[in-house]
């Protein structure tokens, strides 16, 4: 067999390996929120944001609720994006720390028959 047939499949393996990544790993959630600008008291804030919004029986889309942390100096505004049977998908605008571009999260709340919100996305 002539040399350059014999490299021919080794050549084949390196160019495969290429294009072949590893798998990304996944963070942890808590390793996210550690790593994130924002605080509890920033968490807890947009939590509150949110609950004005789906415990508020007629809202609609385009209501917003603004909120502040004034111990980070972080804000930012809930606003409701879509609204499809007991459902509500809602986008964050925040500003950790009062930094500027804004961070932006959506986030789709469904309401159980319990009537309970629950995070759905």
């Amino acid at each position: 067999m002539p040399k350059s047939a014999s490299l021919l499949p080794a050549l084949v393996l390196a160019a495969m390996a290429g294009l072949v990544t590893p798998p990304v790993m996944a963070k942890p959630l808590s390793r996210m929120l550690a790593q994130s600008p924002m605080t509890p008291g920033d968490f807890d804030a947009m939590r509150a944001a949110e609950a004005a919004l789906y415990d508020h029986a007629g809202v609609k889309v385009g209501s917003s609720v603004k909120w502040r942390n004034p111990e980070t100096a972080s804000y930012g505004m809930v606003k409701v994006i879509g609204k499809q049977g007991n459902c509500l998908a809602m986008t964050h605008t925040a500003h950790p720390k009062g930094a500027s571009p804004a961070r932006e999260l959506m986030r789709k709340f469904c309401q159980a028959s319990s009537g309970k919100w629950l995070l759905t996305e």
